[in-house]
């Protein structure tokens, strides 16, 4: 796997062969209580929500003082009887996008699972800025999904004095959201803590609970879009280790999740092993970035980007993440091969499929997207052509692309027929939600495929 690959992705300074690590973090972090500002942030499933927003400032285990803007979205009376699941996510924002057309960092959990679903939940969120790459960097259209893009919040006193405070930043403001009595009162009743991270940052929450700093900060965690090793604080600096290990005990559940690409461009075939804390998947046919995602960040040519949406996934894996702390397994795991096999077997059209579920080799087409499993296209993982050089170049790069062959199709009823199988399986099984389901199967009945 070429290093450009993974240090694009990551950001990583090092790559180190290490193994083991006594990291720990002194936290030291509260939010500034007179910089508190909020707004409402709509109704979800008859609640009420409102936004908050503050300075965190503290001081990082290496002694350096820093400052930064965080974020609490929760029900507006979040001590008011049944408002609220209980459960907090901790969303670790994406740097990757600064150089985008989105012009800062990501909060991906917000972006890919969305509002309706998050808050529809009962969920109540929070995020930090904590890479210094964001710093003085807002987004050039007000998007509620980009934290403090709408100006609503004074940021301009805002200071990291060092990249390496990244994990620090984050341990304190997860313990804050626990502890700090300005947080409790706008958080209301936590019982339980959850992250998603994604892409450079899954890499870093990878990380995170791999290190004695990540013990006791969630009860389960997502990591997506990453493949073999982790990244830690290394000094003034993020560094990587190659090395594939399990989570550390203490440190919760956690179920990492990874496209098609990941796999083959990040060594993904390398974290396929099944620890009593730790589950992997992945899925065929999906492209580290969609195509509508090469269009929300200025990428050349979205509409040939791969539109394999592997999205529901995410949602669906969410919810099994949250049962298994409640003692209920999530669904078998899925992987594209052996734990060391790198070669990927395909099917007629081109397609990856799924060798083993549950740690058991299968022969079968599915347990893949519905319009994977179906042939709509052949989904392109990655497509080299895009890569010039430029970050942009790159991006476009992991966004793949297709080819069409819905023109293969010649009976609509049967292609609808098809789709709903593969979607229902999938939802029996608990990898989809019935709710995306139903969304998938509504779609291909609109479609024109097959008329």
């Amino acid at each position: 796997m070429p290093l450009s690959f993974r240090t694009t992705l990551i950001s990583a300074a090092a790559v180190l062969a290490i193994t083991g690590f006594a990291l720990h973090s002194n936290a030291d972090g509260h939010i500034v209580a007179g910089t508190v500002v909020s707004a409402p942030h709509g109704s979800f499933n008859g609640v009420q929500y409102r936004r908050y927003e503050a300075m965190f400032e503290g001081v990082s285990s290496n002694l350096r003082p820093y400052r930064v803007p965080c974020q609490i979205i929760a029900p507006a009376q979040p001590h008011g009887g049944c408002q609220g699941s209980g459960l907090l996510l901790f969303d670790w924002l994406v740097p990757t996008t600064i150089g985008t057309a989105v012009g800062q960092e990501q909060a991906d959990a917000r972006y890919t699972l969305t509002d309706n679903f998050l808050f529809g939940r009962g969920v109540t969120y929070a995020t930090v800025r904590c890479n210094p790459d964001g710093l003085g960097q807002s987004s050039p259209i007000v998007d509620s999904s980009r934290p403090w893009s709408d100006g609503l919040l004074d940021t301009s006193s805002e200071f990291i004095s060092s990249a390496g405070d990244e994990f620090d930043i984050v341990v304190d403001y997860v313990k804050a959201l626990k502890t700090d009595p300005v947080a409790r009162n706008l958080t209301g009743r936590i019982n339980r803590t959850a992250a998603f991270a994604y892409s450079a940052s899954g890499s870093n929450l990878r990380g995170l609970l791999r290190l004695d700093m990540g013990r006791g900060l969630f009860d389960f965690s997502l990591v997506g879009g990453t493949g073999k090793g982790f990244s830690f604080p290394d000094g003034d600096a993020i560094g990587f280790s190659e090395a594939e290990r399990a989570p550390l005990p203490g440190a919760g559940l956690e179920i990492d999740f990874q496209s098609e690409f990941d796999v083959l461009a990040l060594d993904a075939h390398q974290t396929r092993h099944e620890e009593p804390s730790y589950r992997v998947y992945q899925f065929a046919g999906a492209s580290h970035i969609r195509n509508i995602d090469a269009a929300v960040f200025g990428l050349a040519d979205p509409e040939t980007a791969n539109s394999a949406d592997w999205v529901p996934f995410f949602r669906g894996l969410f919810v099994a993440g949250n049962r298994w702390c409640d003692g209920i397994a999530p669904p078998p795991s899925i992987w594209l091969g052996a734990q060391n096999q790198a070669n990927i077997h395909r099917d007629a059209n081109g397609n990856a499929l799924v060798r083993f579920v549950g740690g058991r080799r299968v022969n079968t087409t599915a347990y893949r997207l519905p319009e994977v499993a179906v042939g709509e296209n052949q989904y392109i993982a990655i497509d080299p052509s895009y890569n010039d050089g430029s970050l942009l170049g790159f991006l476009r790069m992991a966004a793949g692309g297709h080819i069409d062959l819905t023109g293969n199709f010649t009976n609509h009823t049967r292609y609808v027929r098809d789709v709903r199988s593969n979607a229902r399986g999938l939802q029996a099984q608990r990898y989809l939600l019935e709710s995306d389901a139903d969304a998938i199967i509504l779609r291909a009945i609109q479609s024109d495929i097959g008329r």
